[in-house]
């Protein structure tokens, strides 16, 4: 298995499409923690105040902000065609790099945490996509991509399962005290 290591400026393009009417009830926001992309609530704004770009499903896309926490995803078939401003850039990713493999190289180990290095500015800190160019990261296949893709999903879904499993143990053990401390 040798897999060749790329820059990520190189597999990624960032989308500037202007909104050319924006709609603030189509805006996409990014959760923190990793907790994916997802319609912003509507909120009432001056027009014209932002500039704002259109999205596409299946575009990797990261809050400037908050990268160091988490928030970035893949924006989601139900969320093409939605806006956000410069802030929250999204980028079309090169034929031979799935945007899910970007998206995990991020999240496997929360490499993401390490990106607070990048973060610049005062106040407000950001991350732009000019300085994480240079990360290189490890590029297989595309067969091997999805591979450990369903993989890293598998064990995803196994860890919530143990989670939910270890707070039903904990309820389960909490009522068994208090039924002896009854009984006493």
């Amino acid at each position: 298995m040798s897999w060749r290591s790329e820059k990520l400026g190189a597999l990624i393009t960032e989308s500037r499409i202007p909104a050319n009417n924006p709609d603030p009830n189509r805006r996409i926001r990014v959760k923190l923690n990793v907790l994916g992309v997802e319609k912003r609530p509507f909120e009432n704004e001056v027009a014209g105040a932002t500039k704002q770009f259109l999205r596409k499903a299946g575009q990797f896309i990261y809050g400037k902000q908050n990268l160091h926490k988490g928030a970035f995803g893949i924006i989601p078939d139900e969320l093409d065609g939605y806006e956000t401003s410069a802030d929250i850039p999204s980028f079309d990713v090169r034929e031979d790099c799935l945007p899910e493999w970007i998206f995990y190289y991020f999240k496997v180990g929360n490499r993401y945490l390490e990106m607070v290095k990048y973060a610049r500015g005062v106040g407000s800190k950001r991350i732009h996509p000019e300085q994480i160019a240079d990360i290189n990261i490890p590029l297989p296949s595309i067969k091997e991509q999805r591979i450990l893709i369903d993989r890293f999903k598998k064990i995803e879904e196994n860890s919530q399962n143990i989670s939910s499993e270890f707070e039903n143990q904990e309820t389960l053990l909490t009522q068994l005290r208090q039924s002896f401390l009854r009984e006493a």
